[in-house]
């Protein structure tokens, strides 16, 4: 669907290309999981392909919605983007998940806002808990264990018997028949010592191995966070006047973000209260931030 000339009404597409070969003004493009291409100036406009794709030229007091969002200027904008590229931005309100900007600069005053949307991972958290407790436990009667062995390994004459024991089992030592006497009545005086021994190494080597699973699970749990919340970063080349960067954890775990129920993107955008975390306060430099990173 081609526009050649000025569109200023409303368009509803259902996926496809709505292609705007002229200016866009007090209108709106909806366009679900499709692609929104505005070649001229787009102004006092509603551009919205959630789950979809946008490209514009030029922006000005215009809401923006979008899976994959690329402006090469915005200025007075609301954007709302999983991934966003622009190359200047002006006086916006931005959210997003993957945020790159060349430039940002004020707006008569007015300073770009860009909210981080950070996902919660609360089940992965849920997850975290039980195994945490589990490997707790483990670890807490491996050490009980090992005391125990080591109680049992302090005795000298356990010690001795032991060695003489493996080594009459394995041939090594041959006992003549008094040395044979002794021996048995050594195992009879010793015996359960030595089976109580055995018995606490065997279970520990079946604990030890549960507890490098669980270390594993845990792990695992981690690097998954990990590579979720490296998704979640925010880069601006040059800050050339007053930019705001926050974070707000929101439980809204989808793997594309422009697909949250659009109520919530409005109090998202314009959200001020003490949920969010104020990552940058800047003035002039640059800004190179991704969750997780401390």
């Amino acid at each position: 669907m081609t526009f050649h000339a000025p569109m200023f009404g409303t368009v509803h597409s259902a996926g496809g290309t709505v292609s705007l070969e002229s200016a866009c003004g007090w209108g709106s493009v909806i366009n679900p999981s499709g692609i929104i291409k505005g070649h001229k100036r787009c102004f006092n406009a509603s551009l919205q392909a959630p789950g979809g794709v946008i490209e514009l030229a030029y922006a000005e007091s215009c809401l923006v919605i979008g899976r994959e969002v690329t402006i090469h200027e915005a200025v007075k904008c609301q954007i709302f983007a999983h991934t966003l590229r622009i190359g200047k931005a002006a006086g916006c309100l931005i959210a997003g998940r993957d945020i790159q900007i060349r430039q940002a600069t004020p707006y008569r005053h007015e300073p770009n806002v860009i909210t981080m949307v950070v996902p919660e991972l609360s089940e992965l958290d849920a997850m975290l808990g039980p195994l945490n407790a589990e490997l707790a436990e483990l670890q807490s009667q491996s050490a009980a264990l090992l005391s125990n062995i080591n109680r049992l390994r302090a005795d000298p004459t356990l010690t001795q018997y032991l060695t003489l024991r493996a080594k009459v089992r394995t041939g090594m030592v041959k006992l003549t028949d008094e040395q044979s006497e002794d021996y048995l009545e050594m195992g009879q005086q010793l015996g359960d010592a030595a089976k109580a021994l055995e018995s606490d190494v065997a279970q520990r080597t079946v604990i030890a191995k549960a507890i490098a699973d669980a270390r594993q699970r845990v792990q695992a749990i981690h690097d998954t966070k990990s590579a979720r919340l490296a998704q979640c970063k925010c880069n601006v080349d040059q800050v050339l006047g007053e930019t705001l960067v926050r974070q707000l954890l929101e439980t809204y775990e989808h793997a594309d973000l422009s697909l949250i129920p659009e109520p919530r993107i409005p109090k998202i955008l314009f959200r001020n209260d003490g949920s969010l975390k104020f990552l940058y306060a800047i003035q002039e430099g640059s800004v190179n931030w991704t969750a997780g990173s401390g």
